[in-house]
């Protein structure tokens, strides 16, 4: 099982533990198998596909809540830095699930931020609809009436990703927004290690470049369709080595439909360590 360090969210800002989970410099790595397709064709160039789809791209800005210890005190918090990716006219954004929470916590607001001229972007408040840590899949809400008019990216067949096939990655690597880069399909099939432990599988290994401030943004093909949302790097130095991951965008469809549908699976209740329903709480 490939575990590495989670890309997203935070950088250049404070956060509460998500350098942790984004590239603050762990490293695992491990053998999995890959998988190999038919080439496919070259199709647009990362030029062309720039100018076509890097309006569907925005940059998320999420703010933690502290937590309290057992004195009272609030400790954590802080702000982050994400990527995610218009899929539908009607305000739907995909990331990252650790993009928008922390070990199951929400965050207390979104701000989506879509490319405008020079460092000039509009800003909206977004509703984070559900997060599936299971998967690292999450959906944001924006409303169309406030946003610039709306460019969803298309979606592709993640299925059908073939080693060597040219990909891009749009994002906000280091917080340096609406950035591009470019490389190929490493491999197919690795299986990644989701936030919560459970194993991801399908994953998409890319050499693009992509760091903190990546995690949640549209890995996309030659086609200009995006087959995987950038998830994980497995690094030494907590930076870009060539090795990067990405989940199935099959995947999150079908974790963006459940949220939709409101049928996602929840994670088990908190334990009752009285048995008697009640919770311990900071003072």
């Amino acid at each position: 099982m490939m575990a590495a360090g989670f890309l997203g969210a935070a950088v250049l800002l404070v956060v509460a533990n998500v350098l942790g989970f984004v590239g603050g410099g762990q490293t695992t790595s491990g053998a999995v198998k890959g998988a190999y397709t038919a080439y496919k064709s070259a199709g647009l160039t990362p030029q062309q596909i720039y100018e076509k789809h890097a309006g569907g791209a925005v940059e998320i800005q999420t703010t933690f809540p502290g937590t309290y210890d057992i004195f009272g005190q609030q400790t954590g918090g802080g702000q982050a830095l994400g990527t995610g990716f218009v899929v539908s006219k009607d305000g739907y954004i995909l990331t990252n699930a650790h993009v928008v929470s922390e070990s199951g916590q929400a965050v207390s607001t979104v701000t989506v931020i879509f490319k405008g001229a020079g460092s000039q972007g509009t800003q909206v408040q977004g509703t984070v609809l559900g997060a599936d840590e299971s998967t690292d899949v999450a959906l944001i809400k924006v409303d169309p009436s406030q946003t610039p008019e709306l460019q969803p990216i298309p979606l592709g067949d993640s299925s059908q990703a073939t080693v060597g096939e040219a990909v891009v990655a749009i994002g906000n690597p280091l917080g340096l927004d609406f950035s591009l880069s470019s490389g190929v399909v490493s491999a197919t099939n690795r299986e990644l290690q989701s936030p919560n432990g459970a194993t991801i599988s399908g994953g998409i290994q890319t050499d693009a470049a992509i760091n903190p401030g990546n995690s949640g943004g549209p890995l996309i093909d030659a086609n200009g369709r995006v087959i995987g949302i950038n998830e994980q790097i497995d690094s030494q130095s907590g930076g870009n080595e060539g090795i990067g991951f990405a989940v199935p965008i099959n995947t999150a469809v079908r974790v963006m439909e459940q949220i939709k549908a409101g049928t996602l699976p929840q994670p088990a209740p908190a334990a009752d360590p009285y048995g008697d329903g009640s919770t311990i709480s900071p003072y």
